[in-house]
């Protein structure tokens, strides 16, 4: 071999040997690199979850006192909603046991008209009319007493 073919070869192992050596060293970088950020990344998921746990139970306190007032705004709710039900429900059943009420009153007075019965409309208007009877009889009774001892005056 000549020397200028040893010399080639060698000035082409030196660019063989020379990249080599930049990618030994890069790829020593790249994996010091990839240690750094797995190292990194241990470290946040470790700071995380330290948090987590710290502001966990902070968390879950604020989420039962929101759950607690959540609870007493539905039952005010609820509670409100029961008595207006309740208020429509009991004023249904005073207007329809009114209704049903007149209705039976009705028919028992037609009932009793048809068999001849006076009401207790009829009695009452038939007690007036005994009442005023009354009156006018005990006035007729003073009027002829008054009447007697006039006439027993007189003839005295």
């Amino acid at each position: 071999m000549s020397k200028s073919t040893i010399k080639q070869q060698n000035e082409s192992d030196d660019m063989t040997v020379e990249p080599q050596v930049k990618k030994n060293k890069q790829n020593q970088k790249t994996a010091l690199d990839f240690r750094k950020y797995t190292q990194q990344i241990w470290l946040a998921g470790l700071g995380a979850f330290s948090r987590a746990e710290e502001e966990g139970n902070k968390f879950f306190d604020s989420l039962v006192k929101v759950g607690e007032e959540l609870e007493a705004k539905t039952l005010d709710f609820a509670d409100q909603t029961v008595t207006k039900v309740t208020d429509k429900a009991l004023e249904s059943v005073y207007e329809t046991k009114d209704k049903v009420e007149k209705i039976l009153d009705q028919s028992v007075n037609t009932s009793l008209n048809r068999l001849g019965l006076a009401s207790s409309k009829d009695i009452q208007h038939l007690e007036q009319l005994i009442l005023s009877l009354h009156s006018k009889v005990d006035t007729l009774i003073e009027e002829n007493q008054a009447l007697r001892q006039q006439l027993s005056q007189s003839s005295q």
